[in-house]
């Protein structure tokens, strides 16, 4: 069945929808797949083809979990879709196991939610957009969600299920992003973005005298990877680091620096929140080789050329250090995973809040008597951070929801009703 063809008739009724198809939503559809039951499940995303992560990627550069927590291994060893049956099919098993490395290339992990992908083309229709979801009530109870889809020609249509998926909205973090929006402009210094550099990072690796000096402005992810690469370079001068997160600063006990912490609560009574993550996660790895790296080049230059960090919240504070600088490579604020706005307008008067059931799952908690017990939502989340990670439960979370949708879509009557018709069909 190709896009054109899936809105055959008004109001089309799934088990389940699912917005988007990104590593949740494909762990979804394999999990949907290897149930005993299959539901109806479909699958709407904006985009015009699978695509994962947000920008390139270094080259080396590995996933940072171990290839088992992939979109099935957990739930299921013997799935047709765990990454070992990916190898196994790309014909790399072997040289993987060779390798001594239990992170996946990220590129090629990347290869491997796109092999999933592609044997769930049925399922996903590309270049639809949800607009709004509205509450179908019978007696004063919500028994189903009405889905409003617009298709890439702008034509909106309506779908309608017991049960809803959508991504969970990044957090948006109003404070402002000072080091983000630094004033560059002026002077010598040449500004590239993150992704800029990746694509034309040769450019910069060139012998130049006097050496060139680049700083690097972020405070993601991506950030220490940039200077992990920058210092593989021995043709570069001095690499200077500003950034808000205080985990890329190094040991500062015997500098000259008196000023004391700030005062903390004692983790004994702070509770951490599901939408605070650590600016970098798992990374401790990738710093041991940052500083490394950075006290091999410091040796080797007898003291000329160093890496410098300057933990900085205000721009002010940074625009001697920027101007020191040949090249400035910033980082660039990510969009947010999903637009809801205006998208649950309808239901939000019935929402209670939500049930926190995992790293990557949450349940949405209805308004007692206001919902049918059978009539659910969830918000998945893989917490891949572009392309880096992946949740290390979404394969058994997402296993949950088609078991759920699953019962759900057993005890419909008019879904056992039809049944009872088919298995009397085949006798006759």
């Amino acid at each position: 069945m190709s896009s054109k063809d899936l809105y055959v008739a008004q109001d089309a009724t799934y088990d389940l929808i699912c917005v988007g198809f990104g590593p949740a939503q494909i762990a979804t559809a394999i999990a949907n797949f290897e149930s005993p039951r299959p539901s109806n499940v479909i699958f709407l995303e904006q985009k015009p083809s699978f695509s994962w992560k947000a920008s390139a990627h270094l080259l080396r550069s590995r996933m940072e979990n171990a290839f088992i927590y992939d979109l099935a291994t957990t739930r299921n060893p013997r799935s047709a879709f765990t990454y070992t049956s990916y190898l196994l099919a790309k014909d790399r098993l072997i040289s993987f196991a060779n390798s001594d490395r239990m992170e996946p290339l990220r590129i090629e992990f990347e290869d491997y939610l796109r092999w999933c992908a592609d044997s769930f083309s049925e399922q996903v229709k590309y270049g639809h957009k949800v607009t709004s979801v509205i509450p179908e009530r019978r007696n004063g109870v919500v028994k189903s969600w009405q889905v409003v889809v617009q298709d890439a020609t702008g034509g909106t249509q309506t779908l309608r299920t017991k049960n809803f998926a959508f991504p969970a909205p990044a957090s948006r973090d109003q404070k402002a992003r000072s080091l983000i929006n630094l004033n560059m402009e002026a002077g010598r210094r040449h500004v590239v973005s993150y992704d800029e550099y990746l694509g034309g990072r040769n450019a910069l690796r060139g012998p130049r005298e006097p050496r060139l000096d680049v700083a690097v402005v972020g405070s993601g992810s991506k950030t220490a990877e940039i200077i992990d690469d920058l210092l593989t370079c021995s043709n570069l001068g001095n690499i200077t680091v500003v950034t808000e997160n205080e985990s890329l600063v190094p040991l500062q006990v015997l500098s000259k620096e008196t000023t004391p912490p700030p005062p903390r609560l004692c983790s004994l009574w702070v509770k951490p929140s599901c939408e605070e993550q650590p600016a970098l996660s798992d990374t401790s790895e990738l710093l041991h080789k940052v500083y490394d790296r950075a006290y091999e080049k410091q040796v080797a230059s007898k003291g000329q050329y160093a890496l410098r960090i300057v933990l900085s919240r205000d721009a002010s504070n940074t625009a001697e250090v920027i101007a020191q600088a040949g090249v400035v490579i910033a980082e660039t604020p990510t969009e947010t995973q999903l637009a809801t706005d205006g998208l649950f307008d309808q239901v939000d008067a019935l929402v209670l809040g939500c049930r926190q059931k995992s790293e990557s799952l949450e349940e949405v908690q209805f308004k007692r008597g206001t919902v049918a017990d059978d009539c659910r939502m969830w918000m998945l989340n893989a917490h891949s951070d572009e392309g880096r990670t992946l949740a290390k439960d979404i394969a058994i979370r997402t296993g949950e929801i088609a078991r759920v949708v699953a019962a759900s879509a057993n005890s419909d009557p008019a879904r056992r009703e039809g049944d009872r018709a088919m298995v009397v069909s085949a006798r006759i």
